[in-house]
């Protein structure tokens, strides 16, 4: 084997020391630069997408903070509007039954004087009607000499002592 002679060690050493050093260097000074580029590149797009990432998770959530904010005061507000409701509500019904009521009791009242008056109308029907006939019992018993009107006195005295 070539490779293996001893008289071609130093021409073989030295051209691995070139061809080391030429790719050595091509490494360093070209391709490595380059790559280094890169990276670099991609580190700074890695680092503005997270920053745009955080700038827009950060509206997001003032976005969501006004949102719960604003759901807040409208149920609020709403709650508020309904309760201002049952209470207007309330007011107006107690306005109406207590309408109601006084319409009631002034019928109510109304309804008994009448019945009151058309009571004494029907007791003093009552009383004509029985003295007319006590007056024509006694005058079929034979009590011919017995008038209305001693009729009417007996019917006062028994009425006031009774």
């Amino acid at each position: 084997m070539p490779q293996l002679d001893w008289s071609t060690f130093v021409s073989q050493a030295f051209w691995l020391i070139v061809c080391f050093c030429a790719l050595w260097a091509m490494l360093a000074f070209w391709i490595m630069p380059k790559l280094a580029n890169v990276v670099e590149q991609r580190k700074r797009k890695i680092v503005d997408y997270v920053q745009k990432a955080d700038f827009f998770n950060t509206a997001a959530k003032n976005s969501l903070n006004k949102y719960n904010e604003t759901l807040a005061a409208a149920k609020a507000q709403a709650e508020r509007q309904l309760s201002d409701g049952r209470a207007e509500l309330k007011k107006q019904l107690e306005s109406t039954n207590r309408q109601m009521t006084e319409q009631l009791n002034k019928k109510i009242a109304d309804n008994e004087f009448l019945l009151a008056s058309e009571k004494n109308e029907t007791l003093l029907q009552i009383e004509d009607i029985s003295q007319e006939l006590a007056y024509s019992i006694l005058q079929k018993l034979g009590f011919l000499n017995i008038s209305r009107e001693e009729v009417a006195k007996v019917a006062l005295k028994e009425k006031n002592n009774g």
